[in-house]
């Protein structure tokens, strides 16, 4: 497939070409093909594992997501600014690259990415916009979730992703099942088996990453405890022994040291080369 070819084809993908795929799948007596199936079971174990673990590898939700929006927002500017195939390709493919990047580098910046990448697609898949302004709507609603996120980081990314995973593997699953006639209702109870799943897994996920946290601070605190008790113990021993002192004077005006002050002396420079 040559750069031509390869501009077409995103060229020709709309979000009413989705709905129309969409469709095509609720029909009754539907055949699903291979690619469909390919396509379905994928977005299912993606959206499982977004629900499960979409704050226990926010990283990779990032530069994933980051690098389809970077990709979008590059080919449409090139495609505004009346670019020629490759260009506009090249440009989608740098800029999704570098959110990518920055995603999935810089934490912060990843669960903004995500988070607003999350709500907005979520608030399509409701909203199901045909027009700008709708579009715009889902895509402020994302945007205000992803600034709560920089205050509320950990609980507002887990609702963000258990939200888009849910609505992705939901129906996914259930066009995978037998048509039972009940399948609006079947996808309905999936996306909210689904959703309470991941939440629960994540909260659980969430709390066994702060007791680690807790206990590992606490490791250290014990640590620089029993370090600054130890080199107390040696300057209060080496003050004993400024003042005090344990020689005796040979007559020479020189000052002799007993064995057992070599053995103090050298237990004290073992703790000392410990510490």
């Amino acid at each position: 497939m040559n750069m031509n070819e390869i501009y077409e084809t995103i060229q020709g993908i709309s979000l009413s070409d989705i709905s129309a795929a969409l469709s095509r799948l609720d029909e009754s007596g539907h055949a699903l093909t291979q690619t469909e199936l390919i396509w379905l079971a994928a977005a299912a174990a993606a959206g499982l594992l977004l629900c499960l673990f979409g704050l226990k590898i926010i990283r990779f939700w990032a530069a994933v997501l980051g690098l389809g929006a970077g990709f979008f927002v590059g080919f449409a500017a090139g495609e505004a600014a009346g670019a020629g195939a490759a260009v506009c390709v090249g440009a989608g493919l740098a800029a999704g690259i570098l959110l990518a990047v920055l995603g999935s580098v810089l934490y912060r910046v990843g669960i903004f990415v995500t988070v607003f990448l999350s709500v907005s697609l979520f608030c399509f898949h409701l909203a199901n916009p045909e027009n700008w302004i709708l579009a715009g709507i889902c895509q402020a609603i994302g945007l205000i979730a992803a600034i709560l996120a920089m205050k509320f980081l950990e609980i507002i990314t887990i609702l963000a992703t258990v939200l888009l995973g849910a609505v992705t593997a939901g129906p996914a699953v259930s066009y995978l099942l037998p048509d039972t006639g009940m399948d609006s209702l079947i996808r309905i109870a999936l996306c909210a088996v689904f959703g309470a799943l991941g939440v629960l897994v994540q909260l659980l996920l969430l709390s066994k990453k702060r007791k680690k946290q807790s206990l590992k601070r606490a490791a250290q605190i014990r640590q620089e405890a029993s370090t600054a008790n130890e080199v107390e113990r040696a300057r209060a021993v080496m003050d004993d022994l400024d003042e005090n002192g344990s020689g005796t004077d040979d007559g020479s005006g020189l000052e002799t040291v007993s064995l057992d002050d070599i053995e103090d002396i050298d237990d004290l420079d073992e703790e000392l080369e410990d510490l």
